[in-house]
């Protein structure tokens, strides 16, 4: 498999040295992919949005071929909104993406799970192979694959109140937060600390509950898990796409929304143990967020792109 890097840089405001810069890179990027494409010569190309990928795009594009664009987050990016322009087909995660982007165009994929996390596995086993009592309630924690300072302070805070509630929580600090996390861990059995969990497939599959933020793909891989979540949006993402991803949620039934502002790690206990006692409740939720889970997205986005191919 080749690698081959292009030009490119983001877009931080039309007046911005940085912007102007970018605009340059993405002449460059261009033109390098554009050579590359020549060779190459794909029947489709599919861009998965970001800066990275404009100025591949737009050499297809410029070449003649044909481009399929796939936008993870409810509000999509940029760099997506300008390239549906040129796409032959639109692929979207959620319902509420439909609307930016052209009707004509645009189809409700769902975003690609790996496999082992649609299967999943047992679930009595899955706690055992992580240190866990195979019949507690389960928490799953995790704020992305690079972790969440603020996430990790308020469950902290919450173990111990979780602990004595019976419950049992798994907990991905992050690599760089995972120093100052295991020092302050309660030193009792049930509250697991990993700096990175590579085997989600096992974790989903142990957990009752998530609590997680809510990102394109840590979505797609609770809701085919058919797991309820209670969902904390990164504050700072761009065009505040993660509560977007969180209310397509919600508002399905399968998630709690939270705002980190507006909690601390008696909050958050205090969420987490209610649903744990609510059984009713919490089997709706595991309900609504499964009817909204796309396992089958690798084979709709394939069939898009064999589609526009012919």
């Amino acid at each position: 498999m080749r690698f081959i890097a292009v030009p490119s840089g983001p877009m931080a405001g039309l007046a911005s040295v940085r912007t102007l810069k970018s605009i340059g890179k993405l002449g460059l990027g261009v033109l390098k992919a554009y050579s590359v494409l020549k060779e190459f010569k794909p029947d489709v190309l599919v861009g998965t949005g970001g800066y990275t990928s404009a100025g591949v795009a737009v050499a297809q594009w410029l070449r003649g071929g044909k481009v399929v664009i796939h936008e993870q987050n409810s509000v999509p990016g940029r760099t997506n909104l300008m390239l549906a322009r040129i796409a032959k087909k639109v692929c979207v995660t959620f319902d509420e993406s439909e609307k930016y982007f052209p009707q004509n165009k645009t189809i409700v994929t769902g975003l690609p799970v790996r496999p082992e996390i649609i299967s999943g596995m047992d679930k009595r086993l899955a706690r055992e192979s992580l240190g866990l009592d195979p019949d507690k309630f389960t928490v799953l924690v995790f704020g992305g694959s690079q972790g969440a300072k603020r996430i990790n302070e308020m469950v902290l805070d919450a173990a111990g109140h979780l602990l004595s509630a019976g419950l049992q929580v798994v907990h991905q600090s992050g690599k760089k937060n995972y120093d100052e996390v295991i020092s302050r861990q309660p030193k009792v059995d049930g509250y697991v600390i990993l700096p990175y969990i590579e085997d989600m497939a096992t974790a989903y599959s142990a957990a009752d509950l998530v609590v997680s933020r809510s990102g394109a793909s840590s979505i797609a891989e609770i809701t085919v898990s058919g797991l309820p979540s209670i969902l904390i949006p990164y504050p700072f993402a761009h065009a505040n796409h993660q509560k977007a991803n969180a209310q397509a949620v919600s508002r399905a039934g399968g998630a709690i929304i939270l705002e980190e502002s507006e909690i601390d790690g008696q909050t958050l206990a205090g969420v987490i143990i209610d649903l744990a006692e609510d059984k009713n409740k919490l089997a709706a939720m595991a309900e609504a967020s499964r009817r909204i889970g796309r396992p089958d997205a690798v084979g709709e986005i394939v069939q898009v792109v064999l589609d526009v191919a012919k």
